[in-house]
């Protein structure tokens, strides 16, 4: 089957996106990743290249050896909506079915088309994130998102709660719940907790709004006194230096500067969560985190908010982790796990056994599934 994969920012620096493209091309499809961006493309994810049988095709790229070409793609890019070069590109590629990472690239491969290729829409995240701002814009231009919507052929989500929110809004054709593929960890590979490291680790964006790394700071300060010689880092992409420099000021001011640690980015993640004892994750809301499930992967209990959309599905309280109300919640449960190391390894173990339900198998299984069946129609 010849897939089309749409997305047209951060393409190929993105884990999840190669190696979705990769599983696919694995199982002897013909994937093409299309975008049109002008910018170089970066870098593949770290420890990532493509598939034989995976090609990008960047409509508006910049040309290297040719200044001409290379400013017409600039001025292009900017002048002419993409919809009209996707156009060109599917009359050219012929996929048998086309699937958007966001509703940009829904409007981009829908808009003045008129091909009835099967189209699903990737929704990655809580719904409500992802969809609100499309149902509220103005209402001159609110019915071209209405006509694209209305060609979607299935919706995919991440989490079976998150049904309900798109049911709510757009009455879609089909729903399928699919998570995100988790690669399995060998055993001789996974974090051995039987040796306590007394680490607390954080791996995300460091981001206010939604990451929000400064909740465990300020729940781990609750506690610290107590265990002098447990340490937290955090490590994650830092974009936003006022917010940094804002989580380290409250550690110089609350004494935590030989505990607490801002990491940045790391490119050897198996070797982040294979030094830790516990994975503590105060996000406000995910759509499947890959970074809990990693982790989990690597066999390592999480603490996550009650409140937080998926994070209170990935994590079941009491059996891989600990679900809190509140940030003095949070603290007690970082507690609990701090003084128990019988019980971070037999947390760690369920999490572990709990990721395999998403091996690549499995999911790319259900990913063609839902192929089969929308190309039957």
């Amino acid at each position: 089957m010849k897939i089309m994969l749409v997305r047209d920012r951060n393409v190929l620096n993105t884990n999840w996106l190669i190696y979705y493209a990769n599983l696919l091309a694995e199982r002897g499809h013909e994937v093409v990743i299309a975008c049109d961006t002008y910018s170089k493309l970066g870098n593949l994810a770290p420890s990532f290249s493509l598939h034989k049988n995976v090609r990008v095709a960047n409509l508006s790229g910049k040309v290297e050896n040719n200044k001409i070409i290379d400013f017409y793609h600039r001025v292009r890019a900017k002048a002419i909506p993409a919809y009209f070069r996707f156009n060109e590109l599917i009359k050219k590629e012929k996929p048998e079915m086309i699937v958007c990472y966001f509703p940009v690239d829904l409007f981009n491969i829908t808009r003045f088309q008129n091909h009835n290729i099967p189209i699903v829409l990737m929704v990655h995240n809580w719904p409500v994130l992802i969809l609100d701002k499309y149902l509220k814009k103005p209402k001159i231009i609110a019915p071209f998102y209405k006509k694209s919507f209305l060609k979607i052929d299935a919706f995919h989500v991440l989490m079976p709660s998150y049904k309900n929110d798109v049911d709510e809004w757009f009455e879609p054709k089909h729903i399928e719940v699919i998570a995100n593929p988790v690669e399995q960890i060998e055993d001789k590979d996974i974090a051995d907790l039987s040796i306590e490291k007394k680490k607390i680790i954080y791996v995300a964006r460091i981001e206010r709004d939604v990451k929000q790394p400064h909740v465990l700071v300020e729940a781990f300060n609750k506690i610290a006194k107590e265990f002098p010689d447990w340490k937290v880092e955090i490590y994650g992409l830092s974009k936003y230096p006022d917010y940094d420099k804002e989580i380290k000021d409250y550690i110089l001011n609350n004494g935590l500067s030989l505990q607490v640690f801002l990491m940045g980015y790391s490119k050897d993640l198996a070797a982040v969560y294979k030094s830790a004892d516990i994975h503590a994750f105060p996000s406000n809301c995910e759509g499947f985190s890959l970074s809990i499930a990693d982790a989990m992967a690597f066999g390592l209990p999480h603490i996550g908010f009650k409140h937080a959309h998926s994070i209170n599905e990935v994590i079941v309280d009491g059996h891989n982790g600990f679900l809190a109300d509140d940030v003095d919640d949070f603290a007690n449960k970082l507690k609990t796990l701090m003084l128990d190391k019988e019980l971070r390894i037999k947390m760690g173990k369920n999490a572990r056994e709990d990721m395999k339900n998403y091996s690549p198998k499995i999911i790319i299984d259900k990913w063609e599934k839902l192929f089969n069946y929308l190309l039957s129609k």
